[in-house]
């Protein structure tokens, strides 16, 4: 995603609502888990904003939305903190677990491997 975004004359969605604070850290990554386990078929996208980020939250947000739509998967939440250290950095919630840390140059190349998994109603896996 890192300077290679094309948003071509889309609108950016703001992360501006997104952002949270907590006393349990790291924020995100707790709030995102305790989002998936009550959202079992859905996708908790945790971002802890670096200090030096290469691309902005809203297009992060804009990117993400839009590549899991491709993948079919549109139960997905976001939570972002801003983090003391200059990347920033990504996980996905299934059902409670964690899948990552991604930076910003791989974390695409793992939106439908997620989406597939969050869809899964199998029940073994509920």
């Amino acid at each position: 995603m890192g300077g290679k975004i094309a948003l071509a004359q889309d609108q950016l969605l703001s992360a501006k609502d997104d952002y949270i604070t907590c006393w349990k850290q790291p924020c995100v990554r707790v709030a995102g888990s305790e989002w998936s386990e009550k959202n079992p078929n859905g996708v908790g996208i945790s971002v802890r904003m670096g200090t030096q980020p290469a691309v902005t939250d809203d297009q992060i947000k804009t990117v993400l939305t839009r590549d899991f739509k491709k993948h079919g998967m549109t139960n997905i939440k976001f939570f972002f903190e801003q983090n003391d250290a200059p990347a920033s950095g990504i996980a996905f919630h299934i059902r409670g677990g964690m899948e990552g840390l991604f930076f910003i140059d791989n974390v695409r190349e793992q939106v439908a491997n997620i989406a597939r998994r969050a869809a899964n109603t199998n029940p073994i896996f509920q």
